[in-house]
Order: C-alpha cells, then sequence, then structure tokens
C-alpha cells in the first residue's frame, strides 16, 4: 500500500530531474506528465504544471490534448467556465488538424460542463455529435456515457419519451455487459422515468428486473424498495390486491432490517389500498401502525398522510369525533406556526423595552454632554473677558500680574475639562455601539427562538390534544405520549442550549483549540448522524474525501459547519439528489467541497447568505425549516480557525460550498 502511493511520487522525481538535462524544446513534454501524474493527489499543481507545459509548448497537437487535461482538471474541482475555455480550444485544435476521436472527446466533455451550468441545447449538440462518431466506430464503452448524458437532458425538459429512448439505447449495452450494478441502475432509471410518463405496465417490467438483481446481488434494502415500488405502481393501476400483496413482501424485509422510514410507507401504502378494498378495520390498523412508527422516528410526512388516512377512515366508518380529531392533527402538522404570533408580540415587547430604556440611558449622557459643552462655553467667555481687562487695566503692574495668573489658571482648568468632555464622548460612541450589538443579537435571539421553538411546541400540543381526548388514548397510549412529551422537552432544552452558545459567542466569544483533525472521519460522522434525513429523501451520500487529509482547526467547531452545510444540502435537494464531499490538498491548506445536485442558490441570495441580520431562512424541498443561523455561524467559526467559506450556484443546478482550513499550526 505505501509503495502503490509512494511510485507515482518516484516517477514525478526522475521526470523533474531529467527535465533539467533536457532540451528546452523538450520542457512542456515533461511538464505535461509531471501534470498528468499530480491529477488524481494534487489537482492545484496537476493545474499549475498543465499551465507551465502549455506556456512551453509550441506545438498545435500537444496543446490539444494539454487543454483537454486541464479542462478535466477544472470540470473536477467546479470551475466550469475555465473548463468550457479548455475544452473548446482543445475541440478546435482537434478540428483543424482532423482528428476524429479527439474531437468527440472533446465534445463529450463540453456536453457534461454545459450540463453542469445549465446550457442544455449547447450540451445536447455536443453529446448528438460526439455519439454520431462513436455510433460509426461501435464504441459503446463512450457511447453509453453520452447516451446518459442525453436522458438527463430530456428528463431535465420533461421531454420523458426522448429520456426514455435514449436510456433504454444504454440499457442494452450496460445488459450486454457483466456490470450488474450500473444494469441495475439503469432499471430503476427507467422504471422512474415510465412512472412519470404513467406507463405503469412498463415501469413494473423494469422494476421487476431491477427486483431480479436485486435478489442475485442478494441486497435486501434494495429488495425492500422496489417491493415498495411495485406496490406504488399496483395501487395507481388499481389493482389492490397485488398492492396489498407487495407492501406486505416489502413490510417483511423492512422488520428484518429494522428499516422505519420503509416501514411506515408500506404501512401507509397498506391503509391506502384496504381503503379501496373497503377493509376498513384493517386498513385502520395499518394506519395506526404507520403512525406510531411516524411519531417515533419523527417523519413528518408518513405521520401526516396517516392522519389524514385516519381521518377519512373515521368519517367513513361514521365515528366523526375521531375523524375531526385526526383531521386536525394533520392540519397541525401541515402549517405549524402554532404560537408564532404568541412569541412575536412577547419578542416585540421585551425588544421595545429594552430600547427604550437604552434610548433614556443615551438621552442622559447626551444632557450632561450638553451641560459640559455650556461649561466649556462659558469658561471660554471668561477667558475673553479677563483678556479684554488686561488690555484695559494697564494702571498698574500688579493688577497685571493678577490677571495672568488667574487666566493661566482658568486655561487649565479648560483644558482639563476639554480632555474630560473628549472622554466622556468617546464612552458615549462606545456605550452606543455595544448597546447596538446587544440589540442585534438579541433581536437575533427572539427571532430565533419564535422560528425554532414553535416545532417542538406544536409536537408538544398534539400530544396534549392527543392525551386529552378520551375517545382516542387507552393508558398504554397515554404512557407513550407522556415519553413523546419527555422527548420533545428534552429537544427544545437542546435547542435552547444552542441558543445560548450562540449568543455567548456573538457577546463574549469563543476561543477556536486547533488539533489535528481527519476529514474524512468528520465527513463519515456527520454523514451517519444525517444518513436518516438523507435516505428518507432518497439522496445519495458520497464521502470522496481521501483518509489520509488532515486540517488544523477546533474539532467541534468545524463539525458544527460540516453538519450545518450536509443538513442544508439535503435540505435544498430533491429526491434521488445526490451530495458529494470531497477535498484537495493544496500547499499549507486543504480546500474542502460541499457539493449538492439541489435547487440552487439565485445570486441575490448568494449576497445574503453570509451577512448579519440578513440572511432570511428559506424553506427546503421537502418544507424543512432553518433558523437562518447556520450559515452565519459557519463563517464566524470558519475564519476563528484562519479560514474561509465561499459558495457557487447557479438557481436550478445545485451548490458548492467551499472551505479552505490550514494543515499547519
Amino acid at each position: 500500500m505505501l509503495f502503490a502511493k509512494a511510485q507515482p511520487q518516484q516517477q514525478i522525481d526522475s521526470l523533474m530531474l531529467a527535465m533539467q538535462q533536457a532540451d528546452e524544446t523538450k520542457q512542456s513534454e515533461f511538464k505535461f506528465k509531471i501534470s498528468q501524474l499530480y491529477a488524481n493527489s494534487n489537482p492545484a499543481k496537476s493545474i499549475d504544471w498543465a499551465e507551465q507545459a502549455l506556456e512551453k509548448s509550441n506545438n498545435k497537437i500537444e496543446r490539444g490534448k494539454i487543454n483537454q487535461h486541464l479542462g478535466s482538471l477544472y470540470y473536477r474541482i467546479g470551475n466550469m467556465n475555465k473548463a468550457i475555455d479548455c475544452y473548446r480550444y482543445a475541440l478546435q485544435i482537434s478540428i483543424e488538424s482532423g482528428n476524429e476521436t479527439n474531437t468527440a472527446k472533446a465534445q463529450t466533455a463540453l456536453g457534461g460542463a454545459y450540463f453542469i451550468i445549465g446550457n442544455l441545447s449547447e450540451s445536447l449538440n455536443n453529446y448528438l455529435q460526439a455519439l454520431r462518431f462513436y455510433e460509426a466506430q461501435n464504441d459503446k464503452t463512450s457511447m453509453v456515457n453520452v447516451l446518459s448524458g442525453l436522458s438527463a437532458i430530456y428528463a431535465k425538459q420533461n421531454n420523458f419519451s426522448k429520456a426514455l429512448e435514449y436510456n433504454l439505447k444504454a440499457t442494452s449495452i450496460y445488459e450486454a455487459s457483466s456490470d450488474k450494478f450500473k444494469t441495475l441502475m439503469s432499471y430503476d432509471q427507467v422504471g422512474n422515468l415510465y412512472v412519470k410518463q404513467g406507463n405503469y405496465v412498463k415501469a413494473k417490467e423494469y422494476y421487476t428486473r431491477s427486483l431480479k438483481l436485486y435478489k442475485e446481488l442478494n441486497n435486501k434494502a434494495g429488495v425492500a424498495s422496489t417491493l415498495l415500488q411495485l406496490g406504488n405502481i399496483s395501487y395507481e393501476s388499481t389493482n389492490y390486491e397485488d398492492a396489498v400483496a407487495q407492501y406486505q413482501r416489502s413490510l417483511i424485509i423492512s422488520n428484518q432490517l429494522n428499516m422505519l422510514p420503509l416501514q411506515a410507507a408500506n404501512y401507509n401504502g397498506l391503509a391506502q389500498a384496504y381503503e379501496q378494498q373497503k377493509l376498513y378495520d384493517k386498513a385502520i390498523f395499518s394506519a395506526k401502525q404507520a403512525e406510531q412508527i411516524a411519531k417515533t422516528s419523527n417523519l413528518r410526512i408518513e405521520l401526516e398522510l396517516a392522519y389524514e388516512t385516519l381521518s377519512r377512515l373515521y368519517k367513513l366508518t361514521s365515528k366523526l369525533d375521531k375523524a375531526t380529531t385526526f383531521e386536525n392533527l394533520s392540519k397541525e402538522i401541515k402549517d405549524s406556526l402554532y404560537n408564532d404570533s404568541a412569541l412575536a408580540r412577547l419578542a416585540d415587547l421585551q425588544l421595545r423595552y429594552e430600547s427604550e430604556k437604552n434610548q433614556k440611558q443615551i438621552e442622559l449622557q447626551q444632557k450632561e454632554q450638553e451641560i459640559l459643552a455650556s461649561e466649556l462655553l462659558r469658561e471660554r467667555q471668561t477667558k475673553n473677558y479677563i483678556a479684554i481687562l488686561l488690555l484695559l487695566v494697564l494702571l498698574g503692574f500688579s493688577v497685571f500680574i493678577y490677571l495672568y495668573t488667574q487666566n493661566k489658571k482658568i486655561a487649565k482648568s479648560l483644558e482639563k475639562q476639554k480632555w474630560e468632555l473628549e472622554q466622556t464622548a468617546v464612552a458615549i460612541t462606545k456605550q452606543k455601539e455595544e448597546l447596538g450589538q446587544l440589540n442585534m443579537v438579541k433581536d437575533r435571539f427572539f427571532s430565533i427562538i419564535s422560528h425554532d421553538l414553535r416545532n417542538n411546541l406544536t409536537t408538544m400540543k398534539l400530544y396534549f390534544d392527543l392525551v386529552g381526548n378520551k375517545d382516542y388514548t387507552s393508558d398504554e397510549d397515554t404512557n407513550e405520549l407522556t415519553s413523546q412529551i419527555s422527548s420533545s422537552v428534552e429537544n427544545t432544552i437542546d435547542l435552547l442550549e444552542n441558543l445560548l452558545v450562540w449568543a455567548q459567542a456573538q457577546v463574549n466569544g469563543i476561543i477556536a483549540k486547533p488539533q489535528r483533525l481527519n476529514v474524512y472521519q468528520m465527513v463519515e460522522s456527520n454523514f451517519g448522524l444525517l444518513g436518516g434525513t438523507a435516505h428518507q429523501k432518497g439522496i445519495h451520500l458520497l464521502n470522496q474525501v481521501p483518509q489520509q487529509h488532515i486540517v488544523f482547526a477546533d474539532e467541534d467547531m468545524i463539525n458544527l459547519v460540516l453538519r450545518n452545510l450536509i443538513s442544508n444540502a439535503i435540505k435544498f435537494t430533491n429526491s434521488s439528489g445526490k451530495i458529494t464531499v470531497s477535498s484537495i490538498q493544496l500547499d499549507k491548506q486543504m480546500q474542502i467541497f460541499v457539493t449538492d445536485t439541489g435547487v440552487g442558490i439565485s445570486s441575490f441570495a448568494i449576497e445574503q447568505l453570509f451577512t448579519k441580520n440578513i440572511n432570511p431562512t428559506t424553506l427546503g424541498t421537502a418544507n424543512e425549516k432553518g433558523t437562518g443561523l447556520g450559515l452565519l455561524l459557519c463563517k464566524e467559526f470558519i475564519e476563528q480557525n484562519k479560514g474561509t467559506i465561499a459558495v457557487s450556484s447557479i438557481e436550478g443546478n445545485g451548490s458548492i460550498f467551499q472551505i479552505t482550513l490550514p494543515t499547519e499550526a
């Protein structure tokens, strides 16, 4: 293992030694080879060596290869504009030299880069030109990459028939290969496209193929998930008996694996299928099972669906009181603004009182300053009067000496008062700034309380409503709900503690305690904490950080930053999206990238993300709520660790958050 890592460095050392002894005309060739060896381990150095190779090269063909290589490096680090410039230069040289293979490679690369920035017409044009060449050459490996790209373009445009056309071509190539994993992913994509078209017969066909492969790979989680999809397809096709069978098969496996989100989804599916078959007792039982699991795991979407289903079922069985209860519970989950107005009024009254109190203090100090200024004016007038007397009273030397002495005393007194007045003015200015800072912290503090506490308060109110409803609760239910109320109270206390830590950081500051941290392990730890949320939305978390990458920073602060960025990425990424954490080793710094395929951020919102008192909260793709505090804390903690944080995004095409941290003390 150690030898495998050392070997590229040995090759680099040998090339650098040979380059020093080589002729000037060979310099670009050596620099290009060194750049290629650095490509995987250190992209920044690879880019630097490639740029040096370009400066030394006078050969067009070689310059085209270097630009193609540079484009891939810039693509990897997310600089799409530079990547496109390099690919276009490589394409131009390939066309001029008549090299069709290199032309197709450049067109394929351009297709991917244009897709990332949302220029779908240019992406489509380049992919189609590359596909014509690969089909003529029967280059199936290259064809399948282009076909997948074309399918993604048409799916993005909701042109599902075209997306299917190219995805099916790619699927046929995968089926002919021995790559079961890629074949499996292709089946899932095709099945999903047929569902979006409403073609449930074809969707069922491909999900059935997918199910077979999952069984061959002994992937039980995949089997359970696919059975759930087949159950949903049967339900939409009004084949309710088959839907029940598929949900039950999926439920057995998800129970074995303790996959709570899948269990809740299957019970909700069973409840709806039994409802359509008019098997109301079974439907109520299934919906209650979904409700219990969803409450235990805080699966709010599944919980709302269970409440809505129970409301309908109790109406159908003429239990109108219970129907009303569950209808209200469903509505309260959809609208979690309970008690928000009361908290807002409380915060407003508190801020108004503090503001008036501070204003009175400032006015009092201003009056004191005016009195001092008036006294200073009187003293100056006295000084002028004495000076006039000195001019008039020249009758005796003794009188002149007396007045002169008095004038010096007054001057000294005036200087002292002037100095005291200046010190008072400085103190008042400083106090104004401190009062403004405290008001800002207080404003943010109460704003966060009024928004963040409402979820826990709403949950507690729901539980109290259930405890108070004798038609709904038994002694066993009451004990369960009491436990849930206790858990909700603990969550509220945790929230308050976090807010107090933030307030302390704003008022008194928190001192960073840097140490050597393994980035890969920290990302894995945070993926473990947030994996359930990501799985619930069907989002794939990918850790591409090399295991040897180390930064020198405060562990608690960096954990908070990573947790916030990954949580935000999950929040703003749609179902079936992907979140990738990667890193690049620079000279004495480490760059960490959190990349998502989510909804992206507008340029206007980017300008406000890290600004105090401006950064507003935004609903996620599943209506998740945030405090508006996370990114502000991220910026403060990264800067305390001598680092920087930045974001790049195109609205509708995902976001990349970049953290730069030192690797040494």
